[in-house]
C-alpha cells in the first residue's frame, strides 16, 4: 500500500485534527524500546469523531496507518514507517466505575487509558480482579489486541465486552463474541483494521486495602524480576505452553549476550534491554541467536510476543 502524500493530503489530514501533525518524527521517542525510525506523519486523534474522520481519509488515499498507544510491546524498523502512525488522545482516557446490586462492579475504560491509572482507580474503589494488571505498561486497546497479563490471569478472564471502529461505525462486541488466546485476540489478526476504543470488565467490590496490598505485593515482585532503567519491550517472547521462555534462555546460556547496543538483561533472561543506541537490526539480529539456541538446546522454537512494525 502505498504512503506517498502530497501537499493537498497532507493538508487535508492537518484541517481534521485539533492537535498539530508532527511530519517525520523519530518513533524512537513513542516507544518504551527506544529504537525506531521516522514516520511521515504522526497525528493524534482527540475523540472517536476525529480518529473515524483520519483513518476514512487514509484508507481513501490508500496510505499505510496503524494506530499505536503506548508502544510498549513494540519494535520499530530502523527504517521507520512509510505511512501515519495514530496515537490516541484524552478523549480515549476515560473511566466509568458503576456498582451493581449483586456486589460486582462493570467498569468501562477508553483505550487511551493506561492499565496502571485504571490499577490505581480499582484500589481507590475497592475492586478487586484487575489487581494482576498492576504494574503492566501500556493502555487498555494495546492490553485487549495483546490479551495482557501476569500471575497466572489476562484480560480475557475479566473482559465482558469491548468497542470497536470498524469501517461502517462503532460496534460493540460481547465476551462470547470474542476469540483470545494465550497474549492475542486472535479476532484482530483477522481483521487489524478494526481499531479498539473501549473495553468493559467485571470486577468484585472488596476492602479496598486488600486490593492494595495484593497490588504492592505483586508489585514488589515485578521489581525484584525485572531489569530497571534500561528501555524494554516488556517480556520478549511468548511462553511456551506449560513452560517459561526465561528459563529456557537462561539454560541454554544466553543471559548478558549482547549484539550491538541490544542485550539479554542478567536480571531476567526474557527482557531484551537497549543499553544504548540500539537498533532494531541489533534487536532481531539477538533475538534470531537466541531462538536458535534454544531450538537447539531444547527443541522448543520461542515466538515473539512483541510486534514487529
Amino acid at each position: 500500500m502505498g504512503s506517498k502524500m502530497d501537499r493537498n493530503l497532507k493538508e487535508e489530514l492537518s484541517g481534521l485534527l485539533s492537535r498539530p501533525v508532527g511530519w517525520d518524527c523519530a518513533l524512537r521517542d513513542y516507544t518504551s524500546f527506544a529504537i525506531g525510525g521516522p514516520v511521515t506523519a504522526l497525528v493524534t486523534a482527540q475523540d472517536v469523531f476525529e480518529l473515524q474522520r483520519v483513518i476514512d481519509l487514509l484508507i481513501q488515499n490508500e496510505v499505510a496507518w496503524r494506530v499505536i498507544g503506548k508502544g510498549t510491546n513494540l519494535l520499530v524498523s530502523d527504517a521507520g514507517f512509510e505511512g501515519v502512525i495514530v496515537l490516541l488522545g484524552e478523549g480515549f482516557n476515560t473511566t466509568i466505575f458503576s456498582d451493581r446490586p449483586d456486589g460486582l462492579v462493570t467498569v468501562k475504560a477508553g483505550s487511551g487509558c493506561t492499565l496502571i491509572k485504571l490499577s490505581s482507580l480499582c484500589i481507590q474503589k475497592g475492586c478487586s480482579g484487575f489487581e494482576f494488571a498492576c504494574g503492566i505498561p501500556g493502555n487498555v486497546g494495546g492490553a485487549v489486541i495483546m490479551n495482557a497479563g501476569a500471575w497466572g490471569s489476562e484480560l480475557a478472564d475479566v473482559i465482558t465486552a469491548i468497542e470497536v471502529l470498524t469501517a461502517t461505525g462503532v460496534k460493540r462486541l460481547l465476551r462470547e463474541q470474542l476469540q483470545f488466546s494465550y497474549r492475542c485476540w486472535l479476532d484482530y489478526l483477522k481483521d487489524p483494521r478494526q481499531i479498539v476504543i473501549g473495553m468493559e470488565i467485571q470486577l468484585k467490590k472488596r476492602d479496598p486495602e486488600v486490593v492494595r496490598k495484593r497490588c504492592l505485593d505483586l508489585l514488589r515482585m515485578r521489581r525484584e524480576r525485572q531489569p530497571k532503567g534500561q528501555p524494554n519491550a516488556g517480556s520478549f517472547f511468548k511462553n511456551p505452553k506449560g513452560q517459561s521462555a526465561g528459563y529456557l534462555i537462561e539454560k541454554c546460556g544466553c543471559k548478558g549476550l549482547q549484539v550491538g547496543g541490544a542485550m539479554i538483561s542478567p536480571v531476567h533472561a526474557n527482557f531484551m534491554v537497549n543499553i544504548g543506541s540500539a537498533t532494531a537490526a541489533d534487536v532481531c539480529q539477538l533475538m534470531d541467536i537466541v531462538k536458535k539456541k534454544v531450538e537447539e538446546e531444547s527443541g522448543v522454537i520461542l515466538e515473539p510476543e512483541v510486534h514487529f512494525l
